[in-house]
Order: structure tokens, then C-alpha cells, then sequence
């Protein structure tokens, strides 16, 4: 009876042990942290900060226009894996993603954007759909002078914009579009390869 009582005893002492070390000693409550897309970020294109934005109208080298009106702005949150281990489990880290949705009140196009934050990389992206083009740059890019793609100086349709920065759209084997983007205006010019289109951007 004795040596029951001790193997019982030494049993309920294992389970108690392990069960300290899963919920209490060398474990803490998982955390949730939530990364939003800062102030310096959202200034590198007009969508989210400046109403004027919320039309947004385009003209063609060949007579055509569009206008896309902005109906919406929601956010979601884009999950990672924080630090933990197995037995106590793992901090949840979520990074903001603005999405700016258009509909299409002249003309027959399509236009979205997206301000992408990622947590726990060093890279955020900023991301157009115009018609069926899909662009898409770090946002640290925009304006930064040491980049490949930054053009100090363009004149287009009769305007001349500073500071912007050449993103190209390519697909296995060749380019097959390009826009112009800074942040006054985010993308006010884009050139379609393949249907040989130019498009300018109508907003003062």
C-alpha cells in the first residue's frame, strides 16, 4: 500500500511539474501585436491621405478617358508567426494592409490600390491595378534618389513632375507596361506596351 501511495504521489508530482512548465515556469501568455502602416508610409502616394484622390481621372494618346471614383477603404491584416515554442505557443504579429477600391464611372477600365505592410520583413509594398495591369514597388522606393529607377525631372502632357520613379510591369520575356509614380500624384502616367496605349493622369 505504501510503495502504491509513493508511485502515486511521485506520478501526481511528474504531472504537476509538467504542467508548470507548460502554463507557468518558463512560459508567458502569447501576445498579439498589430503593425500599422505609419504616417512617413502612407505619405508615399496621395490615396490615403488626399480626398482630391478619391476621383481620379485618366486620358488617352487616342481620345479616350476614364474616371474611377473611390467607393471604399477597408483594412485586413495579414498574420505571422511571432516567437514561442510549441509548448506554451506563439506571440501572433498582425501587419496592416489599406486597400483602396474604385469603381468606374467613365469609360471601360478598372483601378485599385494597396499600401501592403509586412511585420516581420523589411520590405512593404505598394500595389496598383490599372485596367488589366497589375504594378507593384516597395514603397521605400518612391522618391529615393539612390534608386536605379528615380528620374529627377519629366515633362508629360504639357506638366513637369519632380522626384518619381519608373515602375516597369514584365512578364517571362519581355515588358509590357510602365508608370511613372510620386507622391503628389501617385501613378499620373501609364504606357501600355501591348496595346501601344498612353494614358495621363487628368488630376491638378
Amino acid at each position: 500500500m505504501k510503495t502504491t501511495t509513493k508511485l502515486l504521489s511521485i506520478l501526481l508530482l511528474i504531472m504537476l511539474n509538467q504542467s508548470c512548465t507548460k502554463n507557468g515556469g518558463g512560459c508567458y501568455t502569447p501576445q498579439s501585436y498589430y503593425i500599422p502602416l505609419n504616417a512617413a508610409q502612407l505619405d508615399q502616394t496621395p490615396y490615403f491621405t488626399n480626398p482630391a484622390f478619391d476621383t481620379i481621372s485618366f486620358a488617352s494618346d487616342k481620345g479616350d478617358t476614364l474616371t474611377f471614383v473611390k467607393t471604399k477603404t477597408d483594412t485586413t491584416w495579414y498574420e505571422e508567426q511571432g516567437n514561442g515554442n510549441p509548448d506554451c505557443g506563439y506571440d501572433r504579429v498582425f501587419s496592416q494592409t489599406l486597400r483602396n477600391t474604385y469603381t468606374t464611372i467613365k469609360g471601360n477600365g478598372s483601378f485599385e490600390v494597396k499600401h501592403v505592410k509586412k511585420g516581420l520583413q523589411i520590405f512593404d509594398f505598394i500595389q496598383f491595378r490599372f485596367n488589366q495591369i497589375n504594378f507593384s514597388t516597395h514603397d521605400w522606393v518612391i522618391g529615393d534618389k539612390s534608386n536605379p529607377a528615380f528620374i529627377d525631372n519629366i515633362n508629360l502632357g504639357n506638366r513637369s513632375y519632380n522626384n518619381l520613379t519608373k515602375i516597369v510591369k514584365s512578364n517571362s520575356t519581355e515588358d509590357i507596361a510602365y508608370t511613372f509614380m510620386n507622391v503628389n500624384f501617385g501613378i499620373f502616367y501609364v504606357e501600355d506596351l501591348i496595346e501601344k496605349t498612353q494614358w495621363f493622369i487628368l488630376n491638378k
